[in-house]
């Protein structure tokens, strides 16, 4: 009997240490800042939220397009339209500090080049490079047990280089003299947003956007600006969360509207898939339909892009 007992105690203790270590793993003392109710959030680059947990990320996209863009001849006088044919390619890196629940301060840097594929992009659009920096705060508060309300600004800024064939033929028609094929400029956005997200069951949540972004180009000592609305919707799934499935599906759709002279409208439909089988990590694929001006060229583009997201979030 005295042997019987040490056994039945060993037995016990190897039973009982991992279900209690599954539990804390499943439910978390604290709440995580990136949950609201049953459900916590997938972080989607181009998708504002009101949390202010503390991450670091990195994002690499591709991106296709095509546009109908005019074709000029020696007098800078529209001709006839061409289909131009567009590439390019994004990194960011970024990274956000959580002070307090309620308020979290993030740095990004942007960097994006495309270019015409084609003999009417390559005149037409030529070759452009740019690198934003950006500097951001989010304030947020909840509202209730499932429902969070926040402001997001973010102040973005840095050059841009563009080297164009026909802009180049068309000033120097104009002023008599051959100009320089490259164009510098130097763009500043301001973009505050109200934030709303909404779980509305388990796994499920949803995020309503609006922004106003404010931008100002300086290209050749001139400027120009440009305001726009810009709102927003978009709703997450995460299978994890109802039963073994480690993966997060997340549709978003937005449409944004200029406010200034230049008259343009932009729309954009994604649709994102996310592995979710470990907790703070945010590894996916976000794929996405967009029709948007591009950079300062009056030219409206219907492009298809993908971008790899890989994201550590922690508390």
């Amino acid at each position: 009997m005295h042997r019987l007992v040490p056994a039945v105690t060993v037995i016990a203790v190897l039973t009982t240490r991992p279900v209690r270590g599954a539990e804390v793993e499943e439910v978390p003392a604290t709440p995580l800042r990136q949950s609201l109710g049953p459900h916590l959030y997938i972080p989607r680059d181009g998708v504002p939220d009101p949390f202010t947990a503390s991450f670091i990320a990195s994002s690499s996209g591709f991106a296709t397009g095509s546009a109908k863009g005019p074709t000029f001849d020696l007098q800078g006088k529209p001709v006839n339209l061409e289909n131009y044919k567009i590439l390019a390619y994004s990194q960011v890196f970024a990274a956000q500090w959580g002070i307090a629940d309620f308020w979290a301060l993030r740095l990004r840097l942007l960097g994006s080049i495309y270019s015409g594929t084609n003999t009417p992009g390559l005149v037409g659009v030529g070759v452009n490079g740019l690198v934003r920096g950006s500097f951001g705060t989010t304030f947020g508060f909840n509202l209730a047990d499932r429902l969070r309300l926040g402001l997001v600004v973010d102040v973005v800024w840095g050059p841009s280089v563009a080297i164009s064939i026909l802009d180049t033929i068309r000033q120097s028609v104009s002023s008599g003299r051959v100009d320089t094929l490259v164009d510098n400029s130097y763009a500043t956005t301001v973009t505050p947003t109200l934030s709303l997200a909404w779980t509305f069951a388990r796994g499920w949540g949803a995020l309503f956007n609006a922004t106003y972004a404010n931008g100002v180009i300086e290209v050749n000592q001139g400027s120009s600006d440009a305001d726009m609305a810009l709102f927003q919707a978009a709703v997450e799934l995460d299978l994890r969360e109802l039963g073994s499935i480690p993966l997060g599906i997340g549709a978003e759709y937005s449409a944004g509207y200029s406010l200034g002279r230049a008259r343009f409208r932009r729309y954009v439909a994604g649709l994102g898939f996310f592995y979710t089988g470990r907790r703070g990590l945010t590894l996916g694929l976000d794929l996405a339909y967009r029709r948007a001006p591009l950079g300062t060229q009056e030219v409206f583009v219907s492009s298809f892009s993908g971008v790899f997201s890989l994201r550590y979030t922690f508390d």
